[in-house]
């Protein structure tokens, strides 16, 4: 095997180039060696990595750094210890050591040839106590799977558990800004949970046509045409979320709640708009942020299960797959917003 991989680095801000020098990682005892072959772009966090917004403690780290950190692969080789894992497992989210080697960081570092997965059962059955490796983030995947819809299943497995965190059930009533990816998917699973009502705002009606037909949404607006307050006039909801990442749309749907309502922060905020005057809030409403997400892992068996029982077609949700080596198309089609969402898949070169 060669010593060194191939990675998408943000050498600088707005500068990402595709590396070859990032050793690939040794497994250690209870560690297995992914091959990844595809991963996604995260349109809200990989874009705030690139420009250099994304907060220190969202987990950025210093320029050059490695990106992404939606990868899909399969175990190409066991650490000594490891039970429970098999060589052609497939793996959600392998990862890199702090320190990939080379001079980089990585902030998630997902988008490489190579990562590393845990057993973390065999290391709870060996009497193993402490904090644990990667912050337990990883998941195995159906071997059936396709790699590009296993790069999708994090997006999906957030917008799940934001649906839940935010108490969406049967009767609720939901507004949603943002029809990108995540609004669309948490769209989708609030209508699952049994929302009696659900309006979305965006600014493209490609997004906003599709949220129909995939969410049966009941009402859509278009922020670049239509005044959201006067088209929304007198209208309360039990749930106003920023799937876009903008504070003041967090203002603005605060206004739109009934009392004890509740507005979710579930958009990748940018560095110093980070602060919200909660003077301007309306009275009798809860704010709740998800900036980080809070329990993807915890729902991901029941979306797997979705999936397999085709409730979830995680295709519904991007709309490209390129190659590693057209990432700089992939910025722009996200940059232009004529991607929902790409899937980057990674083919080894040639002889290996």
């Amino acid at each position: 095997m060669r010593e060194c991989m191939r990675s998408v680095a943000v050498l600088e801000a707005d500068r990402v180039q595709i590396v070859d020098d990032v050793p690939i990682p040794k497994p250690e005892d209870y560690e297995a060696l992914v091959r990844v072959h595809a991963c996604g772009f995260c349109n809200g966090t990989d874009f705030q990595i690139i420009r250099g917004t994304l907060p220190a403690h969202e987990g950025m780290q210093p320029f050059p750094t490695l990106l992404g950190h939606e990868g899909a692969g399969e175990v190409v080789e066991l650490g000594p210890k490891v039970r429970h894992i098999q060589v052609g497992d497939r793996f959600l989210h392998p990862n890199l050591r702090s320190e990939p080697g080379n001079g980089y960081t990585k902030t998630y570092g997902g988008m490489s040839e190579y990562g590393l997965v845990v057993d973390y059962q065999a290391m709870r059955e060996d009497g193993y106590q402490g904090p644990l490796p990667f912050s337990g983030k990883c998941a195995k995947v159906p071997r059936t799977f396709a790699y590009t819809d296993i790069a999708m299943l994090l997006s999906l497995s957030e917008s799940l558990s934001a649906a839940k965190n935010f108490g969406v059930g049967p009767g609720t009533r939901a507004l949603v800004y943002g029809a990108g990816p995540m609004g669309m998917a948490l769209m989708k699973y609030m209508r699952m949970l049994g929302a009696a009502e659900i309006v979305a705002v965006d600014r493209l009606d490609d997004r906003l046509e599709r949220a129909g037909r995939l969410c049966g949404i009941d009402r859509s607006i278009n922020g670049a045409r239509e005044d959201v307050r006067e088209a929304l006039a007198g209208r309360q909801f039990d749930v106003a979320v920023d799937a876009v990442g903008a504070s003041g749309i967090l203002l603005e749907a605060s206004s739109f709640l009934k009392p004890g309502g509740r507005v979710g922060s579930m958009g990748v905020l940018r560095q110093g708009d980070t602060c919200v005057d909660i003077t301007r809030l309306k009275n009798n409403t809860m704010i709740q942020l998800l900036n980080l997400p809070q329990g993807e892992y915890a729902v991901m068996e029941e979306n797997i299960r979705m999936i397999e029982e085709g409730r979830i077609d995680p295709r519904q949700f991007y709309s490209h797959v390129l190659p590693l080596e057209e990432i700089e198309t992939c910025l722009e089609l996200v940059r232009r917003k004529e991607a929902l969402k790409v899937i980057l898949t990674m083919e080894p070169p040639a002889g290996q």
